[in-house]
C-alpha cells in the first residue's frame, strides 16, 4: 500500500511526466526495539530520560554498555536513529561520576554545533551536571570565551576551530587537563586529506591532554559505511567498538528513482524543479538537494516558476550567515513551502518536519544519499524521497541497479594517513604547542623521524631541552588548511560589495573572465580576475547562457612503491605529478553548446599519488582492441566513475589519463590519481581493492546499450580531451581481461 500515494500521484499527474519513474522502493515502518543497560544509569540521567519521554533503543543501550566497559565507541546507524542521545548518555555518565571531568563535542559545521546547544542545556539541567554547555568557535565573543574556559564542562566546537585553539594550550589548560570525553559526530565525512588532518588534530589533542594528566576517550557517530571499525581506528588512532544494531523506530518511506534521461528534451535540473513544484502543489513540505551552487540557484528559480505563489528559497554556502539563519527559521516555522539547497542542509540542522526530499542528481556517495533521504519523515511520519538521476554514469548505474543503493554498504571511507605533507604540517603545529619528543611516534607514526629531520633542515624546528620545538616566525595553524586545498582565496566583488569568496583553484574554474555566476537567482558576469590581489570583478547581467571551464592536463609518474601483476598488465602505486590549465570556457544555451572562448590562465601543479596500469604482467602482452586509445580512454573513465562507490570520494577527488604511448615507457598506460597534494588515500584504496573496482566498472559499462560511449556510461564532464576517442566495447574488453586474469 502506498504510504505517500497522493504525493506520488502529484508527480505522475504533472504535465512533464513521461514515465520517468523506474523504481519505487517501499520501506515499511519499523517498530522500536528497546533495551536496558547492563548496570543502572546515574539518577540524574534517569531523570532526564523520564522527563524527555525517552526509552533507550538497543543501539543506545549497547553503546553505553561498551562505553562503561572502557571502550572507544563508534555508532554506525542510519540518519535520525538517535545517535545523539546515545553519545549524550555517555557524556552524562562520565560527567555525573566526576564533577571535574569535561567533554568536547566536535561537529563538521558551526551551525550544526550550535543547533545542539538547546538539547545539551536540557540534559545539563535535568541531570544536574553543572556543565554550562557552550559553543566555542569563531563566532564566540572574546568576553564569553574567557568565561567558557573558566567554567564550562561541555564545549561544542568543530575540528577547524580545535586546530586553531590547540595553538594556545595554556589558555585551555583547565578544560584539557580534565578532558574525559571527545564526541566526533558525522565521522564518515572525515575522509581523504580532510580525514587525515582531523585524525592528526585529534592526535595533537591527545598529546597535550596526556602531558596534562588526562586520558580522554572517544565516541563517534557515523552513517553506515563498509568499514566503520577501520575508519574509526584511523581517525582516533586506536581500536573502536562498533555498535550498528539499529533499534530505532522509523516511519514508512518510499524512495523513488526518477530517470530524467527518459525525457531527453529537458535537463535533470528542470525535471527536478518540476518534481519539487509538484510536491509543493500536493501540500508536501519539501527540500530539494542540488550538487552545486549553480544548480541550486537554477532549480530554485525553475521550481518557483512551475509553482507560482509557492514560497521557495535557495540555500547554499556563499550566503551570509544572517541570510542562512533567516532561511532556516522560515523553513522551521512553515513560512517556506520548499527550499533548494546544496549539501549545506544535509546535516542534522533542525529545519522542522519535512514531508519529502528531492535529490537533483546522485549526491556522490551512498552515505550522503541516505543522509539526505533522512531529512524527511524524521518524526516517524510517512516520507517520500525522489532521486532524480541524470546522464552521469553513476546516476545511470543506480537507475539500472537500484540494489546497489538499497543493499549492504559497499563504500569504504579512506583516510590519507600516508600523506607526508599533511603529517609535516600537523607535526609543525604540534611543535608550536609543545616540543615534539621521540615517544610521540606512537601518535604520529613511523614517518615522524623523517618529517622532523626535514623540518629541522628547513630551519622550522630546533633542538630544545624537551625535544624539537618550533622556531619559525609565523603561526603554523594559520598556514595549514584541513581540507587540503591550496592557500589563497579570491573575493568575487560587484563594485565594492563581496558577492562570494572562493578558493584559488575553484576561482580558476568558476570565476575566470567571461564566466556567468548565479547568486540568489541573479546572474553575474565576471569581467576581470586578479589572482595576485585575490579579486574577481563581476557585474549584473541577464542572459540565457551559462558557462563551463575547459581544462587540459599532463602527467608524470615517479618510481613505484608497490607493483603486482594483473594478468597481462602490471598495476603500480606511487607518486605522480599532474599539471592543469584552464585553457578556455564553453558557453551553453540550455544544454546546447554555443561557442568556445580561449583563456590565458596560469598552470597549476599537483604533486600527488596515483595508480597506473602498464603491460608486462604475463608472457603475452594485453590484447588491445583495434581502437586501442578509445578502449584505454573508456576504461580510464569507467574506473574513475566507479571510484566513489569503492572509496567514498566525491566526483572531483580523483582524475585520470590514458595513452597508447606513454612518453616515459613507450607503452600503453592508464593512470588514476588523487586530486590533492600528497594524495587523499583514493589511489591506495583502488590499488588494494582493484578487483572490486574493476568489477564495479564492468557492471556500469555492461548495462549500457551504446557502442562508442555515451554520457550514461563513459562520458566524463571533466575530460580534458572533450571525450574524444572513446570505445565502450573496447573498454569492456580491457576491463574483462583485467578481471579474468
Amino acid at each position: 500500500m502506498l504510504v505517500t500515494g497522493g504525493a506520488l500521484r502529484a508527480i505522475t499527474d504533472a504535465p512533464g511526466y513521461r514515465g520517468q519513474i523506474r523504481h519505487v522502493e517501499r520501506q515499511a515502518g519499523t517498530a522500536p526495539r528497546f533495551a536496558r543497560t547492563a548496570a543502572p544509569l546515574p539518577p540524574g540521567l534517569e531523570r532526564y530520560l523520564e522527563a524527555s519521554g525517552f526509552e533507550l533503543y538497543v543501539h543506545q543501550a549497547r553503546a553505553l554498555d561498551a562505553w562503561r566497559a572502557g571502550d572507544d565507541v563508534l555508532l554506525a546507524t542510519r540518519t535520525a536513529s538517535g545517535k545523539s542521545l546515545a553519545f549524550n548518555c555517555c557524556v552524562a555518565d562520565v560527567l555525573a561520576a566526576d564533577r571535574r571531568a569535561t567533554a568536547l563535542y566536535l561537529y563538521p559545521t558551526k551551525a550544526l554545533a550550535r543547533d545542539q546547544l538547546a538539547t545539551l542545556a536540557a540534559l545539563d539541567a535535568a541531570a544536574a551536571l553543572d556543565a554550562s554547555p557552550a559553543a566555542y568557535d569563531g563566532d564566540t565573543p572574546s568576553a564569553a570565551r574567557a568565561k567558557i574556559r573558566r567554567s564550562s564542562r561541555i564545549v561544542v566546537s568543530n575540528p577547524y576551530g580545535l586546530h586553531e585553539y590547540l595553538a594556545q594550550p595554556a589558555a585551555l589548560e583547565r578544560f584539557l587537563a580534565n578532558l574525559a570525553v571527545v564526541v566526533l559526530d558525522e565521522a564518515h565525512r572525515y575522509r581523504g586529506v580532510l580525514g587525515a588532518n582531523v585524525a592528526l588534530v585529534l592526535r595533537r589533542l591527545v598529546r597535550i591532554t596526556r602531558r596534562l594528566g588526562a586520558r580522554p576517550r572517544f565516541v563517534l557517530a557515523s552513517g553506515t559505511i563498509a568499514n566503520p571499525a577501520e575508519h574509526g581506528a584511523a581517525l582516533v588512532g586506536r581500536p573502536v567498538t562498533v555498535v550498528d544494531d539499529d533499534g530505532g523506530a522509523q516511519g514508512p518511506r518510499e524512495v523513488v528513482l526518477f530517470d530524467s534521461t527518459l525525457d531527453p528534451e529537458r535537463s535533470l535540473g528542470l525535471q527536478a524543479a518540476e518534481v519539487t513544484a509538484a510536491l509543493v502543489g500536493a501540500g508536501q513540505s519539501t527540500i530539494c538537494f542540488a550538487g552545486s551552487r549553480v544548480l541550486a540557484e537554477l532549480v530554485a528559480t525553475w521550481a518557483g516558476r512551475a509553482a507560482p505563489g509557492a514560497r521557495i528559497a535557495c540555500y547554499r554556502a556563499g550566503y551570509l550567515a544572517s541570510e542562512r539563519r533567516e532561511i532556516e527559521a522560515d523553513l522551521r516555522s512553515g513560512r517556506l513551502d520548499a527550499v533548494v539547497s546544496t549539501n549545506a542542509l544535509e546535516l542534522g540542522i533542525d529545519v522542522g518536519g519535512l514531508d519529502a526530499v528531492v535529490m537533483a542528481g546522485y549526491p556522490g556517495t551512498v552515505a550522503s544519499t541516505w543522509q539526505q533521504i533522512g531529512r524527511a519523515g524524521r518524526a516517524h511520519r510517512p516520507a517520500l524521497a525522489v532521486l532524480v538521476t541524470g546522464e552521469d554514469p553513476l546516476d545511470s548505474y543506480l537507475a539500472r541497479r537500484p540494489e546497489v543503493l538499497f543493499g549492504a554498504p559497499v563504500e569504504r571511507a579512506v583516510v590519507a594517513l600516508q600523506n607526508e605533507s599533511v603529517l609535516a604540517g600537523q607535526v609543525l603545529c604540534a611543535s608550536a604547542e609543545m616540543a615534539v619528543r621521540a615517544d610521540d611516534v606512537e601518535l604520529f607514526g613511523g614517518a615522524l623521524p623523517g618529517v622532523l629531520a626535514a623540518l629541522e633542515s628547513e630551519g622550522l624546528v630546533a633542538r630544545v631541552p624537551s625535544g624539537l620545538g618550533f622556531v619559525g616566525t609565523f603561526r603554523p595553524a594559520s598556514r595549514i588548511r584541513l581540507d587540503g586545498r591550496a592557500d589563497g582565496v579570491v573575493e568575487v566583488r560587484v563594485g565594492a560589495a563581496i558577492l562570494e569568496v572562493l578558493d584559488r583553484a575553484r576561482a580558476l574554474r568558476q570565476a575566470y573572465p567571461g564566466a556567468i555566476l548565479l547568486h540568489r537567482g541573479e546572474q553575474y558576469r565576471v569581467v576581470g580576475l586578479d589572482l595576485e590581489s585575490g579579486v574577481a570583478q563581476a557585474e549584473r547581467c541577464e542572459v540565457a547562457e551559462h558557462t563551463r571551464a575547459v581544462v587540459t592536463r599532463s602527467y608524470r609518474t615517479g618510481a613505484p612503491e608497490q607493483t603486482r601483476p594483473v594478468g597481462p598488465w602490471v598495476v603500480g602505486l606511487g607518486p605522480a605529478e599532474v599539471r592543469s590549465t584552464v585553457t578556455g570556457y564553453k558557453m551553453f544555451r540550455a544544454d546546447e553548446p554555443v561557442t568556445t572562448v580561449p583563456l590565458d590562465l596560469p598552470e597549476t601543479v599537483l604533486e600527488t599519488r596515483a595508480l597506473w596500469l602498464v603491460p608486462g604482467g604475463a608472457a603475452s602482452p594485453p590484447e588491445l582492441p583495434r581502437d586501442a586509445l578509445g578502449a584505454l580512454h573508456g576504461a580510464e573513465h569507467a574506473l574513475i566513475h566507479a571510484l566513489p562507490l569503492l572509496a567514498m570520494c566525491d566526483r572531483g577527488d580523483a582524475g585520470g589519463a590514458s595513452t597508447v604511448l606513454d612518453p616515459a615507457r613507450g607503452t600503453p598506460l592508464v593512470l588514476l590519481y588523487d586530486a590533492y597534494d600528497g594524495g587523499a588515500g583514493i589511489a591506495d584504496a583502488a590499488y588494494a581493492h582493484l578487483e572490486d573496482l574493476v568489477g564495479l566498472a564492468l557492471d556500469m559499462l555492461d548495462g549500457c546499450d551504446c557502442e562508442t560511449g555515451c554520457p550514461r556510461c563513459i562520458f566524463d564532464r571533466d575530460c580534458g580531451s572533450g571525450n574524444a576517442d572513446l570505445d565502450r566495447i573496447g573498454a569492456l574488453a580491457v576491463l574483462a581481461e583485467l578481471r579474468a586474469r
